[in-house]
């Protein structure tokens, strides 16, 4: 056999070819459901003002607040609510069907379909068809990542919010109507409808600035790094492409339910962090990063009396990746020493 680098070439440029023909209809539907759902989320904040939502907020009952990561005063804003779209299930689930679909197949799959015995048959390794795959399924999580920021970012720039503004009398703004608007404007000899409140509409853009998503974006991708390599460290260990995808689903919703026990019993929290999901709080990141971006590289959150409240965005970032690290590692591992069994 030829190993010449030419030849080396042709193999991965067609690995990648086959690895796009078999995923182009999955990509474009994730691309499209994310986008969309993205879009329309930030736009659906958009037509509900900010007063509306803190009525709606003021309604939910108080032990509710224990399933959200963020402080809620935080989230009435736009900024807030609009953020919140990174940890909607519907978004994850989006990405996480990804990560599981494509890093399921590597070895399960191939073996599956009969196909795995014509890769070994060239001149490649089992380590180079494991990693080629991987790096083709982490691009996949980084474009779906990019198409979420920017479906976010263009319901920004479309949508337009309205917003009241209020007079001004020294510096002070003047909230208040009816009777005693009056008796003010006579006090400083104006007319009263000068203090009158008055509503504009204003482009959503002006109120979030895009890039503090940044933060929750990392951790989206954190997230799809991690299930991608779980997904083919279990492939690499399995025959059956079925009972693969089995094991991954039944691995990610135990893992969303142990998230949503912990977060609803207040004196076992600590079981949060049982689950993979507990080092997931993208609108969290964001909050620490409202001001400063170099906010969110913070290993802990603290709490009002300065105690430590839960794991900061860079835990929870460098662990996922770590987390993703070892499983492709040991999945490198397994396919390279497993013995495999013939096609049927």
């Amino acid at each position: 056999m030829n190993h010449s680098p030419q030849n080396r070439g042709l193999l991965n440029t067609a690995l990648l070819r086959k690895y796009v023909n078999e995923s182009t209809i999955l990509l474009v539907g994730l691309v499209i459901g994310v986008f969309s759902f993205c879009y329309v989320r930030v736009r659906v904040v958009g037509n509900l003002d900010t007063a509306q939502f803190q009525q709606i907020m003021d309604l939910l009952p108080k032990d509710w607040r224990k399933f959200a990561s963020v402080d809620f005063d935080w989230l009435v804003s736009y900024l807030g609510r609009t953020s919140f779209t990174l940890d909607e299930p519907m978004l994850v689930l989006l990405i996480s069907a990804w990560a599981i679909v494509r890093g399921s197949d590597v070895v399960s799959g191939e073996l599956g379909r009969g196909t795995m015995e014509m890769f070994l048959a060239q001149p490649i390794s089992r380590m180079r068809v494991f990693l080629h795959h991987a790096a083709f399924t982490i691009i996949g999580v980084v474009l779906l990542v990019l198409v979420a920021w920017l479906g976010m970012s263009i319901g920004l720039w479309t949508t337009s919010v309205e917003e009241t503004r209020y007079p001004e009398i020294m510096g002070v703004p003047i909230t208040f109507v009816g009777p005693k608007t009056a008796i003010v404007a006579e006090i400083f000899g104006m007319p009263a409808n000068f203090l009158q409140p008055t509503t504009q509409q204003i482009p959503m853009s002006s109120e979030v600035d895009a890039v503090m998503f940044l933060p929750g974006l990392v951790n989206l991708f954190s997230l799809g790094f991690f299930l991608s390599a779980f997904s083919a460290m279990v492939s690499s260990m399995d025959s059956f492409r079925w009972r693969t995808l089995g094991i991954l689903c039944g691995f990610y919703f135990a893992n969303a339910g142990i998230k949503i026990l912990g977060m609803s019993m207040e004196e076992n929290q600590w079981i949060v962090y049982c689950s993979i999901f507990g080092l997931y709080s993208p609108a969290s990141a964001v909050e620490l990063a409202q001001h400063n971006l170099l906010d969110a590289v913070q290993w802990f959150r603290y709490g009002d009396a300065g105690a430590i409240v839960s794991s900061g965005p860079l835990t929870n970032n460098l662990v996922l990746i770590g987390l993703g690290v070892i499983c492709y590692a040991v999945g490198t591992r397994v396919f390279q020493r497993r013995d495999l069994p013939a096609p049927t």
